[in-house]
């Protein structure tokens, strides 16, 4: 992890090696809750919601979940069942060589990124997931533990926002 300000407070790095999809669906589709429940996972019913323990599954609008998660084979078992063809209203797609996810960890991440993002847009409690503009970007915000946040965002700005993040925390 990189240490920002060289003191044990937050924590940042790029992870590699997970795998990130995009679910979408029409209102009144069940073909997409039934491929994420085939993999015993569970499915995100409310705006902000966070369900999961690797991989979690976030809403991100009325008509799309984004799945990501260091455990590639259930994600990997929903992409299968909702391929084009297999459902009318909805489908999967893989998103891991789009996205880019960091990982923020330590007791001063709130304090830290409300320097970069609305306050009020950061989820407060671990299951809640917002969607919000880092400075001017469009992110994901994932509360996996009181002091851990995934922040997911588009991968060709990566070196844009690495140094947001760090002049957020001088």
């Amino acid at each position: 992890m990189a240490n920002l300000d060289r003191s044990p407070k937050t924590l940042y790095r790029q992870l590699n090696g997970y795998t990130a999809i995009t679910i979408r669906h029409f209102r009144g589709d069940l073909s997409a809750l039934a491929a994420v429940k085939a993999q015993s996972l569970n499915w995100p019913q409310v705006p902000g919601a966070l369900t999961g323990s690797d991989p979690w599954l976030a809403w991100r609008g009325p008509g799309e979940v984004i799945a990501v998660g260091m455990n590639e084979e259930p994600l990997q078992e929903v992409l299968k069942a909702l391929a084009p063809g297999q459902s009318l209203t909805a489908m999967a797609a893989d998103l891991s060589e789009a996205l880019a996810v960091f990982e923020l960890v330590g007791p001063g991440l709130d304090d830290w990124l409300a320097h970069l993002v609305d306050a009020d847009s950061i989820p407060g409690i671990a299951g809640h997931a917002t969607r919000c503009r880092l400075v001017d970007v469009t992110v994901m915000l994932l509360r996996l533990e009181p002091q851990r946040i995934w922040l997911l965002f588009d991968k060709s700005i990566v070196p844009y926002v690495s140094q947001w993040l760090a002049y957020g925390h001088e």
